[in-house]
């Protein structure tokens, strides 16, 4: 495998429902927030979201997860992203929620680089060159397997 970003976070009781677990559509969130950490950190972009960069969006274009284990309020986690595949114009990341090391939820999204057109859709379009070196790190290893849904 390439290498591996981590976030570490705490889990709240906000973030739970009625029979006291994380509610699942949280972890999409949390996706998303460690996605900006790593666009944060390793492509040193101040902000990365809608029209920010270049006048880039990244809107998402699929996501799927699997959870293998209860997440509960005070839980102490970390979510790790890779990328599984780095397209011309997407990336598709790979995430795993862990608790002392032990997978509970997995994720994997695509995110495609867009520009806007006049009529409100989004024309694909390739990934900035400038990232592709700061990014290459990240996608895994051709022998490491993709994650795989049971659903």
């Amino acid at each position: 495998m390439g290498r591996v970003f981590e976030v570490p976070f705490e889990v709240h009781f906000s973030h739970s429902d009625s029979t006291g677990l994380a509610f699942h559509p949280y972890f999409f969130g949390w996706a998303v927030d460690t996605e900006e950490a790593f666009f944060r950190r390793v492509l040193h972009e101040p902000v990365f979201g809608p029209g920010v960069t270049d006048g880039l969006f990244t809107p998402m274009a699929g996501a799927k997860a699997e959870f293998a284990a209860p997440v509960r309020p005070g839980d102490r986690l970390v979510f790790r992203l890779w990328i599984e595949r780095l397209g011309r114009t997407s990336i598709r990341f790979a995430f795993e929620l862990t608790k002392e090391g032990r997978p509970l939820v997995w994720i994997a999204e695509t995110l495609v680089f867009c520009r806007p057109r006049g009529d409100g859709s989004f024309e694909p379009v390739a990934i900035p060159e400038r990232f592709r070196p700061l990014l290459a790190p990240y996608v895994r290893d051709p022998g490491t397997p993709e994650l795989k849904f049971r659903s």
